[in-house]
């Protein structure tokens, strides 16, 4: 073949003193390791000799070294070597690299090693020190700072979160649980409101979110604790939850209901499961505008009524009463949306609602006796609006409709359906 290409020159070097030094070497392991030695450095002067290969247009050499990135990501890997052993300019490699990946070639190393840690973490028992070993790093204190980073948890508590039988609290996220396929440990509830019956955890323990004592938690041997970011819970909250098991903050983005389920597929890796459900949310939307087409031009409000004030609800229902399923709002409706605070409406304001269908479900949460927020319709002005004349009034579930869980807004669409259709 004639003179031999050999870059970097230090690996060849490197590898040859590798088998020199253990030339003498007489148990079987050790000689094993000796011939698996010289056979490698073998490979690694046959890739670079490879008939007609210094004729390579970089692009191609660069892909070349992308699928060898992928097959020895384990090994120690600089963008100088991989550049030399592809004979293109580093900073023409990096280029190159980040055009085919959409990644600098150390990100790409590190995200590799990452993906194969999570599988090995998700997959066997390996103890944090081998499965550092095993995908690249030398140090488990380096490895673990650098999964922290990536992934957003320790490797010990990624294991644990992903278990299949993870005992889970995530109060006000029961929703999103389930529609992930994982059944909570306890379930919120409220000294007014009741409980999400909604969601069929009828045997699931619930935790009334104004009365009862954080570490009443500890209890049901959680694996992780769950909490939104706005959940009105007293400062120390974080602290005490995170005295009884793993404790992290989840952002929920409120009506953007996609986002919180996508975010939470994230951290319990059941990304796959957040789109299954919203893929079906949306199958059930675009079917029940299919059927809904007749009823185009009429007007729609959502009204949550309590003993002492009526509100315009927008929060929980315009997603998918105006945006989902393209109902048109009612005037007052689009006057309150414009306000900025939320506030009830008065008799006089609630006379001009000129709606052909009324939605509406009772607040209990008043300081009224039992049943107040019923009276409200008795009302002459509510028996005068022209959907309660026409017996287009239609009450639904409180705890349903004031949720913005995929599963509480695939019954919305269910309940529209039914009085509509």
């Amino acid at each position: 073949m004639g003179e031999l290409t050999c870059t970097p020159f230090s690996r060849v070097v490197e590898s040859i003193a590798e088998v020199y030094k253990h030339r003498d070497a007489t148990e079987a392991l050790q000689l094993f390791f000796n011939h698996v030695r010289f056979e490698e450095l073998l490979c690694v002067l046959a890739q670079q000799n490879v008939p007609g290969k210094t004729s390579l247009d970089p692009k191609r050499a660069v892909e070349r070294s992308i699928a060898y990135v992928e097959g020895h990501y384990q090994e120690p890997l600089t963008v100088e070597q991989l550049a030399e052993e592809a004979h293109v300019a580093r900073w023409r490699y990096t280029q190159l690299f980040k055009e085919m990946t959409g990644q600098l070639p150390l990100d790409y190393i590190h995200q590799l090693r990452m993906n194969q840690a999570k599988q090995i973490l998700l997959m066997t028992g390996d103890r944090i020190n081998e499965i550092a070993q095993n995908v690249g790093f030398n140090s488990e204190y380096y490895f673990n700072r650098r999964f922290k980073q990536s992934v957003g948890l320790a490797p010990g508590k990624y294991r644990n979160i992903h278990r299949d039988d993870l005992r889970v609290v995530s109060l006000y996220m029961e929703d999103y649980l389930l529609a992930l396929g994982i059944r909570p440990v306890v379930q919120w509830a409220h000294t007014y409101w009741g409980q999400q019956d909604y969601l069929g955890l009828h045997d699931v323990p619930t935790y009334d979110v104004l009365t009862d004592d954080v570490q009443l938690l500890s209890s049901r041997a959680p694996d992780v604790i769950m909490l939104r970011e706005c959940t009105g819970w007293k400062e120390n909250a974080y602290a005490k939850c995170a005295r009884i098991a793993f404790t992290c903050v989840i952002r929920q983005f409120g009506p953007e209901w996609r986002k919180t389920l996508r975010t939470l597929g994230d951290r319990l890796g059941r990304s796959e499961l957040a789109e299954r459900s919203i893929e079906q949310y949306e199958q059930k939307v675009r079917a029940a505008k299919n059927v809904m087409g007749s009823l185009k031009g009429q007007k729609v409000a959502f009204l949550r009524i309590a003993a002492d004030q009526i509100l315009v609800e927008k929060n929980y229902t315009s997603q998918v009463l105006f945006q989902d399923l393209e109902m048109e709002p009612a005037l007052l409706v689009r006057k309150q949306f414009a306000k900025q605070v939320r506030e009830g409406v008065s008799w006089e304001e609630l006379s001009t609602l000129d709606a052909d269908h009324i939605f509406f479900a009772f607040d209990k949460w008043h300081q009224g006796k039992p049943g107040a927020e019923q009276l409200q319709l008795n009302h002459p002005v509510w028996q005068a609006l022209r959907a309660v004349q026409s017996k287009r009034a239609y009450q639904v579930d409180f705890m349903t409709w004031m949720n913005h869980g995929v599963i509480a807004n695939g019954k919305k669409v269910d309940d529209v359906l039914k009085v509509l259709a």
